[in-house]
């Protein structure tokens, strides 16, 4: 039978800021060392296995950020919060007592993080789905999400909860133990979205190739194993281009938003404009941006430039969660959080909105939009030690004209093709449309005469 993981109250959260609170930590079955085994063990899939090697789930207790955040809610919270995040970031380190210490001291499966024995002998999950709502039956048995699995090494065992966003979504949601706050709210931003409707789940597009969904993936998930029409790859790719896997990071990025440049076509010199730009989320399944929100920075930028050359910013705007503590301070670290002060993002398949004024020049206006990404801020980075590029997420512009007769004149001579294309089609069709009723008149005219003959 699994062994169901329960939240204990443990002591007296030292109180600060005026937060008093309990501490907690997240109980999960103790079992004897050894009984996962490390990632070298898994020799059979070896492909899948480099593939998880550049993830973060590889990295979930190595992890810089992660360790310098640690580092800070231990110092700020007199050690009581690290239990709990360290059993979702090592539940191998939670299971075997190993919790407290440095990283280089766990065992060697439980400094892999998030390895595969671990979740590969999960074989449920409690509700409320977070917080670590799973169940283990560690018995060196191997699950996943197919029915007819064989090994010649192991036991082998279908487990549908592998193939469910509860899978997933047991770590990533992250609620506060003290006061029930959503503090990452990645799985109900899913099972509240379109996506869920549909029966999207997370592996669907987490663990196919490319963005979005990419079914069927045909492969093998062994060295020896048959061709099956489609199996599920342990890339887990997300927005992390720092530590992840960079490539598949960006491409992640990249495919997540869309983006429009709100402006009027015409506007006379010297008179106030309302510009701006309108941002779709029409790749993730979850909002933009996700995760530990409070952190990861996602914004645009309007930048304008002139009939002399000279660029200027016309507006910015940020996407990500601001969280407030007991006495309405803001922003709130998440272990002293009590509530959502603002919250900005944007869900799936959803649009948002952001406009500005901008006095009209002489000449026409050229307005540059773009949409970055940094997976944490740059002081929250640099105190880690770790390099995190700025992600160009994506681009587009427009340009506003003083009169009609200026933008006729600067009608696009050098439009690209497909621009071009588009601005014909119209008269292609009514061109073809005209020589149609030609030949038809024609053909009647000949047919009538033959007649009267």
């Amino acid at each position: 039978m699994g062994v169901k993981r329960s939240i204990a109250v443990v002591g007296a959260w030292a109180a600060m800021l005026g937060f008093a609170a309990s501490a907690f930590a997240i109980e999960l079955p103790s079992v004897p060392p050894g009984v996962f085994e490390t990632s070298a063990g898994c020799g059979c899939h070896g492909e899948f296995r480099d593939q998880w090697s550049r993830t973060m789930h590889s990295q979930a207790i190595s992890d810089p950020l992660y360790q310098y955040k640690l580092a800070k809610g231990n110092e700020e919270t007199d050690g009581a919060i690290g239990d709990f995040c360290e059993t979702c970031h090592s539940p191998a380190a939670a299971m075997w007592g190993e919790l407290g210490r440095d990283p280089s001291d766990f065992s060697p499966a439980a400094a892999e993080g998030v390895t595969c024995d671990v979740c590969h002998q999960i074989t449920g999950h409690t509700e409320p789905v977070g917080n670590v709502s799973l169940e283990w039956t560690p018995d060196g048995t191997k699950r996943g999400g197919l029915m007819d699995s064989f090994s010649p090494v192991h036991a082998t065992e279908f487990s549908p909860v592998h193939t469910s966003a509860e899978f997933c979504g047991s770590c990533h949601q992250v609620i506060h133990p003290v006061n029930d706050l959503v503090l990452e709210g990645t799985y109900t931003e899913w099972k509240e979205s379109p996506y869920a409707d549909e029966g999207i789940v997370c592996q669907d597009c987490h663990m196919t190739p490319g963005p979005g969904v990419t079914k069927p993936n045909p492969g093998r998930v062994g060295s020896g194993a048959p061709e099956r029409e489609h199996i599920y790859i342990m890339t887990f790719a997300g927005g992390n281009v720092a530590l992840g896997d960079a490539e598949l990071a960006e491409e992640r990025l990249q495919a997540a938003a869309e983006m429009e440049v709100l402006a009027p076509d015409v506007v006379a010199p010297g008179e106030a404009a309302s510009v701006g730009v309108r941002i779709t989320n029409v790749g993730a399944g979850h909002y933009l941006p996700t995760g530990l929100t409070d952190v990861r920075r996602m914004w645009v930028e309007l930048v304008a430039t002139g009939p002399d050359g000279e660029s200027y910013e016309i507006g910015r705007r940020e996407f990500h969660t601001v969280f407030h503590d007991a006495e309405g301070n803001a922003p709130a670290e998440i272990w002293f959080a009590e509530g959502v002060e603002s919250d900005d993002r944007i869900p799936p398949r959803e649009s948002v909105e952001e406009m500005w004024d901008v006095t009209m020049p002489s000449g026409p206006l050229e307005l540059n939009a773009t949409l970055y990404y940094r997976s944490a801020p740059e002081e929250m980075a640099e105190a880690a030690g770790v390099d995190v590029p700025t992600t160009t997420m994506t681009q587009t512009s427009a340009t506003v004209f003083t009169s009609a007769e200026e933008a006729a004149e600067n009608a696009r001579p050098g439009a690209p093709a497909e621009e071009v294309a588009e601005g014909l089609a119209p008269l292609l069709l009514v061109t073809v449309f005209v020589i149609l009723a030609a030949i038809a008149g024609v053909g009647a005219y000949f047919i009538m005469k033959a007649r009267r003959s």
